[in-house]
């Protein structure tokens, strides 16, 4: 266990980092040196609002790289994600050597696998998901609800809607009558369970929970932490547009939202019917 403080941080991010590079898969490797920086920011957000010994469930945990910072900070982590990526063989290889509890769930709309449970968590991890949800979420979001200890957090990362960058490529795209969103290039190119359906801005994110129950307070910042790989003109004008944007809070490329749970206060949303 380390002690957790910005100095211990960074040792157990190189920890980390050690067990990724001695693994050699490629694709591993490039995202976590890619998202270093926001796991760096999520340790020291969590170390103010929760002690060691916390328990934490890793909501889409991929390949463990929050679940190890965590317990080598010295909490207590259960790592949730779907099959195809939880039984990848390094991924076992490191809930082996690591004795980290391993949970399959493959609909989060029931989350089935842990349906029993109820006030057992302190901290909920929902990084890089939100954007990611193509169902109506309310009865997932009422299950977080009742995993949650009063008091307990919900941390989320999610990209910034309102970026720059964002502004100048829908803009782009409108004029030159291409549509709007993702394009096609990215629906076939990439491997995942769902796109970037939907970003949000603060304000939604603050309005999506304060639709959901009035126990939610929502505290919401702003950072970067992506650079990309200067390798043509078009790469240029990205981090270009992202710089300028972190000038200004408002329009930071990436939003963290701390949501602080009050049970007193009763759910509220009710899910739509098909």
């Amino acid at each position: 266990m380390i002690f957790n403080n910005k100095e211990s941080i960074e040792k157990a991010l190189d920890q980390v980092e050690a067990i990724v590079v001695a693994t050699g898969n490629g694709q591993d490797m490039e995202y976590f040196r890619f998202h270093r920086k926001r796991f760096a920011r999520m340790a020291n957000t969590l170390i103010k609002r929760a002690k060691p010994g916390a328990l934490v469930l890793d909501i889409g945990s991929h390949y463990l790289h929050s679940t190890l910072l965590l317990q080598f900070l010295g909490y207590r982590v259960h790592a949730m994600d779907v099959g195809v990526f939880t039984e990848l063989d390094f991924v076992q290889a490191r809930v082996q050597a690591h004795q980290v509890v391993s949970i399959i769930e493959n609909d989060l709309t029931t989350l089935s696998a842990i349906q029993h449970k109820a006030d057992e968590y302190d901290v909920v991890l929902f990084t890089e998901i939100l954007e990611h949800i193509t169902f109506n979420p309310i009865d997932f979001w009422k299950h977080i609800h009742r995993l949650l200890k009063d008091k307990g957090i919900i941390y989320i990362t999610t990209p910034n809607s309102l970026t720059i960058y964002n502004m100048v490529k829908t803009l782009k795209n409108l004029l030159l009558l291409k549509g709007v969103g993702i394009n096609v290039n990215m629906i076939f190119e990439y491997v995942t369970y769902g796109h970037h359906w939907k970003e949000y801005s603060a304000s939604e994110i603050r309005k999506y929970f304060g639709y959901l129950s009035d126990g939610f307070k929502v505290d919401i910042a702003t950072y970067r932490y992506k650079y990309f790989p200067s390798i043509d003109l078009r790469w240029r004008l990205r981090n270009l547009f992202y710089n300028l944007g972190n000038l200004i809070p408002f329009f930071g490329d990436e939003l963290e939202a701390v949501v602080e749970l009050d049970k007193s206060k009763p759910w509220k949303a009710v899910a739509p019917k098909y």
